[in-house]
């Protein structure tokens, strides 16, 4: 990548184990894309007032050469919102879509 990766975290602590799990999903999307410019990841935990459950988001910004990609993870339902109890989960749904998106641009 030309520009260095950047994550940002709302709602929640930023974490080490976290972020170490987005660098391997970033770097295993650029064994897919050798052409892969930059990356922003923004995880945001949100939950209603008096539920003691976060629900997680995930945005991926990816920059290509003249394009960009939006990929956005973000559980409306709350089957989805049980689907991924933790923010581990989530990043790995998004950058599973991340790749789907990517390989699809190849196509």
């Amino acid at each position: 990548m030309q520009s260095p990766l950047e994550i940002a975290f709302h709602g929640l602590q930023s974490s080490a184990a976290l972020e170490g799990d987005i660098r391997q999903q970033v770097d295993k999307l650029e064994r897919h894309c050798k052409n892969l410019v930059s990356c922003r990841v923004t995880v945001a935990a949100s939950g209603g007032k008096g539920l003691p459950n976060h629900h997680f988001s995930v945005h991926i910004q990816l920059g290509l050469p003249g394009r960009n990609l939006e990929i956005s993870h973000d559980p409306h339902h709350a089957k989805e919102q049980r689907a991924h109890p933790d923010a581990h989960s989530a990043v790995h749904d998004a950058f599973r879509v991340a790749e789907r998106q990517i390989q699809d641009l190849k196509a």
